[in-house]
């Protein structure tokens, strides 16, 4: 499905950032929030450099068999300067938000244009129907906290990257700080350590 946003629903969609609360969720109230890892929506985000061909070129890119695996959540980035056929078209995808997504195209788009304006994001991808939601996992980790996660009782824990999509689940004893630990060491070959557990259960 393709969508082209309204400047309103731009300013919404870039304000539905929240990953989670201070404490994590149980894997009961996260299963009520996650949206199925399945399903996406390609939403068009028009802007000044950009001509009627550029957002045909995109609602086509939309229906590409390639386009429609990507998973969500994920941004395309492209240089005002340089347009959407450049280099410097970047996409993200199968981060835990949208905003995370974004500044990832935004950083790599940049890194490639060769001066110019800043470049600008012109489509993302979210899950169908997507909402608000205090907690949001990329479509890989919605599938592994669906087929892994929520089998079996016991402790067990899900931490992830905010920055770079990674995550990992524990169980057991020492569920939660096993989880932080293999997610950071993930997440470290990318330049980060940012994890945190957003899912427990005891």
């Amino acid at each position: 499905m393709v969508k082209v946003l309204t400047a309103a629903a731009i300013i919404a969609l870039g304000v539905t950032q929240a990953l989670a609360g201070e404490a994590p969720f149980t894997g009961k109230e996260a299963k009520r929030m996650l949206f199925s890892p399945k399903a996406t929506e390609f939403v068009v985000v028009p802007q000044d450099f950009m001509t009627e061909v550029d957002i045909k070129t995109l609602k086509l890119m939309a229906d590409m068999p390639e386009f429609k695996a990507v998973l969500y959540y994920g941004a395309i980035a492209a240089s005002p300067k340089r347009g959407l056929a450049n280099k410097a078209t970047v996409a993200m995808a199968n981060h835990h938000s949208v905003k995370a997504a974004e500044a990832q195209a935004i950083k790599e788009c940049n890194a490639l244009r060769g001066g110019g304006p800043k470049c600008l994001m012109v489509a993302y991808i979210v899950p169908r129907k997507f909402s608000e939601q205090p907690l949001q996992l990329s479509a890989s980790a919605t599938t592994a906290f669906r087929k892994t996660y929520l089998k079996g009782r016991g402790s067990k824990a899900m931490a992830i990257s905010p920055t770079t999509g990674d995550y990992a689940i524990a169980k057991g004893d020492g569920a939660a700080d096993a989880a932080l630990a293999a997610c950071n060491k993930s997440a470290a070959e990318k330049g980060a350590t940012d994890c945190k557990v957003v899912i427990q259960d005891n």
